[in-house]
């Protein structure tokens, strides 16, 4: 199958087969529309001895379209009764099946869940800004159009930047003194850039990227772009609660709700103030001020599990790879890469997860394939038992030294710190602590 470079009387056209070649080698090995074309050159003027006439900017031309009908067609789009017009904000874009979706995976009841099983339904999410996806000046929206606006990871252009143009004069975020110097210098040798990079959310636990979970940075890392993504990506959803990890959730966490209240007022409503938590990921939190260690320590969150909160850097360290050949995109050619790359990344990354587990039985026959979610099911499995009979043999050592109402001191204070993080911490150390037992 041949597709045409035009519309009216087309004299050059590209395989199929080719373009689907380029499209995972760019996807995988992020190699440019210029390196390919060139070892298709190559490879035509070793066999026939002669320069074959330049078809460059006829492949680009293609190539553009082409990634967009792809998106279109995996999204079955063309198939619905508003067309391509009808399609919604992030509805191209691949959900993650592992993380809970009402009216999807979850049960009929899951809004009546205790406390003890709300983290079944809990939507865990990771955001981070990354400045090596940067892009300069170059082209403009006229010359370079952006199709399917909005339609996968990457947000409307329109709104956002109607919300950007409200808070020009703000500041980048603070930060802890650790991350001061780093900053700073994102901050610096923005002169001739369109972005200075993004920001982005994916699923904390899967690395899954989040619809509509991606936005362009104009200048360093401020609360009017990480806010507005966030906003885009949560919109229109319900969920039990939140966990937020962020590697400078101390400072975007401070007059969150004043500021979500400006882009919706529905949000204080559809989100209580315990259904949204704040977490620093664990190795960032190492950087941060001793009085973050605890307030936002995925260790001293209930529900939390084992999550790290690091996954989005795994993410970043595949599309970095894209980083110099978008930097000189127009603006409509790079959003429509970078939409690529994300849905092939998630796409992968879902293929990955292998089938979920609902029963034992279930467990047993996929438990023998390389898949993510296997992996982490049966290392549960073994270490459930392990961490029960020590955790067991350390509290009745506790009960035979210090007795059972010490401890059940102890865990009222906690339980009333889990709920309240102004009241006294138990896993601060105050002076002279030790000594009092």
């Amino acid at each position: 199958m041949w597709y045409p470079a035009t519309l009216k009387n087309p004299q050059t056209a590209t395989t199929f087969s080719c373009l689907r070649q380029f499209q995972n080698l760019n996807c995988l090995g992020k190699l440019p529309v210029y390196d390919y074309y060139k070892a298709l050159e190559i490879m035509t003027q070793n066999r026939q001895r002669e320069v074959p006439k330049d078809r460059y900017r006829v492949l680009l031309r293609v190539i553009f379209q082409w990634r967009h009908l792809k998106m279109l067609k995996r999204a079955g789009r063309c198939h619905a009764q508003s067309g391509i017009d009808g399609t919604a904000r992030g509805e191209c874009a691949m959900d993650c099946p592992a993380c809970p979706q009402p009216e999807k995976n979850l049960p009929d009841n899951w809004k009546e869940a205790g406390p003890e099983f709300a983290f079944l339904y809990t939507l865990f999410i990771a955001i981070d800004a990354n400045f090596r996806l940067r892009n300069r000046v170059v082209s403009n929206e006229h010359r370079s159009p952006i199709l399917g606006d909005g339609f996968a990871y990457i947000v409307p252009s329109s709104p956002y930047k109607e919300h950007i143009k409200q808070h020009v004069d703000q500041e980048d975020m603070s930060s802890c003194s650790g991350f001061q110097a780093m900053f700073l210098a994102n901050s610096r040798n923005v002169q001739g850039l369109r972005v200075s990079g993004m920001a982005g959310i994916c699923c904390a636990r899967h690395r899954v990227w989040r619809p509509s979970g991606l936005g362009d940075l104009q200048k360093g890392e401020r609360y009017c772009n990480v806010d507005f993504v966030f906003w885009c990506t949560i919109q229109d959803e319900e969920y039990l609660c939140i966990v937020i990890s962020y590697d400078i959730s101390c400072q975007w966490s401070r007059n969150f709700w004043q500021r979500m209240s400006t882009l919706t007022s529905d949000f204080k409503f559809q989100f209580t103030r315990s259904g949204v938590r704040f977490m620093v990921p664990k190795f960032h939190l190492r950087a941060h001020q001793p009085d973050c260690h605890t307030r936002f320590n995925f260790d001293y969150a209930p529900g939390c599990g084992e999550t790290h909160g690091e996954v989005i850097e795994e993410g970043w360290a595949q599309s970095n790879k894209a980083a110099a050949q978008t930097k000189e995109m127009g603006p409509g050619t790079r959003a429509q890469t970078l939409d690529d790359i994300f849905g092939f990344h998630n796409f992968r990354n879902i293929v990955g997860l292998g089938g979920l587990c609902f029963s034992f039985l279930e467990y047993m026959l996929i438990c023998w394939t390389d898949k993510v979610l296997a992996k982490r099911l049966v290392s549960a499995a073994k270490e459930f038992d392990q961490h029960y009979r020590d955790f067991k043999q350390f509290d009745n050592g506790l009960e035979r030294s210090i007795g059972r109402k010490q401890l059940n001191e102890w865990d009222k204070l906690i339980r009333t710190w889990e709920k309240d993080h102004d009241a006294e911490c138990p896993y601060e150390e105050q002076k002279g602590m030790l000594q009092s037992y």
